[in-house]
Parts: C-alpha cells; structure tokens; sequence
C-alpha cells in the first residue's frame, strides 16, 4: 500500500512540474513578439548568445576554482548601458564629438 501511494505522489508531482514547465515555456514566448518573425529569431539568438557567454564564464570561473586561483564577480553599475543594441547598431557613441 505504502509503494503505490509513493507512485502516486511521484505521479501527481511529476504531474505538477511538467505543468510548470509548460507555464514557463509559455511565458518565455510571449516575451518575444510573435507578430514578426524575423525580429522574434534575432531576438533568440541575441538570447541564446547571452546564455553561451555566461556560461562560458560560469566555465572560466570553475576552472579558476580548481586551479586555485582567485577571482571575483564584478556586477555593473546602475548607469551601465550595453554598448550595442539588438540589431548591432551602436545605442549611443563612444566618442561625442566637441
């Protein structure tokens, strides 16, 4: 009796979590405008790009660790801007000019 209440409690959790799964996937869509195509796959990719560098960094940091060497985590300012928009145009020049 014991086991197949562990089953169903095993059941309804899975249940539970597939469920949250799907809540999530769906909120991470309608992130993106769905209207336009071509800008919803940029903005994956410029996503996907973000996760690869960080944990290429999550990487880098482990590596660090094992070795024995220091590192630290420097988290940006609040008036730090990303230097480039989405779509690769500059936001705002590096240079104004007098």
């Amino acid at each position: 009796m014991a086991r197949k209440q562990q089953v169903e409690q095993w059941t309804e959790y899975r249940r539970q979590r597939e469920e949250e799964d799907r809540q999530q996937r769906v909120m991470v869509i309608a992130e993106f405008d769905a209207r336009d195509p071509e800008a919803t796959l940029h903005a994956l990719a410029d996503e996907i790009l973000r996760f690869r560098l960080c944990v290429r960094q999550l990487a880098d940091a482990i590596e660090l660790t094992r070795a024995g060497a220091g590192f630290g985590l420097i988290r940006p300012g609040p008036y730090w801007r990303p230097r480039r928009t989405s779509d690769g145009t500059p936001e705002m020049p590096d240079v104004v000019p007098p």
